[in-house]
């Protein structure tokens, strides 16, 4: 096994964490717009208008979606990041397996990259229905 084989992990070594980071980041700002919500329906359930309510259902269940995918997302971003110091350790100790092992944690790091292309896509739905209201309020002061 040639002794650069190393360096094939350790390339990727900090890309995990700075994306677990990210993932992080996203997490703290789904759950404080979670409590933001989960405040407004509690302290205005009977002042909302069928229309908004419907709205904010739709969001819950897009926020569920985006919490189950960060989730995810990031449980596999820290499944990569061990494998990826198992093979690191692999590759130092000259052990056979370590393209299996190096294998499983890049592919394990794509999917949780492909996961997170997903709730990012969801994230944009949910601004959208932040939109319609606005846009809501506007057709109001049209009239």
């Amino acid at each position: 096994m040639d002794t650069n084989i190393l360096l094939l992990p350790a390339a990727l070594f900090p890309a995990i964490p700075l994306m677990m980071i990210n993932f992080g980041n996203r997490y703290s700002s789904l759950s404080i717009l979670i409590r933001k919500i989960h405040d407004e329906l509690i302290d205005n359930v009977v002042d909302f208008k069928p229309v908004t309510r419907a709205r904010q259902l739709g969001q819950i269940s897009m926020l569920r979606q985006r919490l189950r995918l960060n989730r995810a997302t990031q449980t596999l971003a820290a499944m990569s990041f061990l494998t990826n110091l198992i093979a690191m350790y692999a590759a130092f100790a000259k052990i056979e397996w370590f393209e299996i092992i190096f294998t499983i944690g890049i592919a394990m790091f794509g999917l949780s990259i492909i996961l997170f292309a997903v709730e990012i896509q969801i994230a944009t739905r949910a601004l959208d229905k932040h939109i319609e209201d606005l846009e809501d309020l506007e057709d109001l002061e049209d009239l």
